[in-house]
């Protein structure tokens, strides 16, 4: 696969969810990055989904919001009770092993490789040094430019922050790094990955997300 190809990757996976359509976020960017990481995935969610499957009160999204944890049992609960053919990774970056670096490595892979999806907590104020925001946010990894060094983030709330932002890798990283006042932890992000089989013999594989695409169309006709 060349260079061009290999860039496209990321890109085809939130493609689809620019074309769907997801209630507006009021609170509840952790169960919206849920959703759209699933459907980033292939695997079309609703908001009202995540919450019906997993019983979760609204009460406890809406009142104090979710801890990194709390959005990790909830996004695994979900995936248990769909029997989802995905994997979820937890990583709070209070860890000694999560330094910048490591986070620079995990950046760059996750950006070529279309099996997964990285859903990251971060705190507003610090990502768009604007004192004046609320706080604590959860939106998707959407791409990294090495040579700019800078992160593209699927934002949840695009009509408060916008679909698509940048922001430099290390002032994300001090984002992530932000300690959530609600665990007394650090902020951080949690991966999700498909579960592939391997393309024997040169059997065209049909990525998820066309399937997706497909169903959505179908349904919009």
């Amino acid at each position: 696969m060349d260079l061009e190809n290999i860039a496209q990757i990321s890109k085809r996976d939130l493609e689809i969810i620019q074309l769907h359509q997801f209630q507006q976020p009021i609170y509840c960017c952790n169960v919206t990055a849920i959703a759209y990481a699933f459907t980033a995935l292939g695997y079309l969610t609703t908001v009202d989904e995540i919450f019906y499957t997993t019983q979760l009160p609204i009460a406890s999204v809406l009142d104090d919001g979710m801890t990194l944890a709390e959005t990790y049992d909830t996004c695994k609960l979900y995936i248990e009770r769909k029997e989802l053919p995905l994997s979820i990774r937890l990583e709070h970056f209070d860890k000694p092993s999560m330094t910048l670096e490591a986070f620079i490595r995990e950046v760059e892979a996750a950006v070529c490789d279309e099996t997964d999806v990285h859903i990251l907590n971060f705190n507003t104020r610090i990502s768009h040094e604007n004192p004046s925001l609320e706080g604590g946010h959860f939106s998707l990894l959407a791409d990294y430019d090495p040579k700019t060094q800078e992160v593209t983030i699927a934002d949840t709330n695009p009509k408060r922050y916008s679909r698509f932002w940048k922001c430099p890798i290390q002032r994300l990283y001090a984002a992530c790094v932000d300690k959530d006042s609600a665990s007394n932890r650090s902020r951080g992000m949690i991966v999700l990955r498909r579960q592939t089989t391997a393309n024997i013999a040169g059997t065209p594989v049909t990525h998820p997300s066309e399937i997706a695409l497909k169903v959505l169309h179908s349904e919009n006709v």
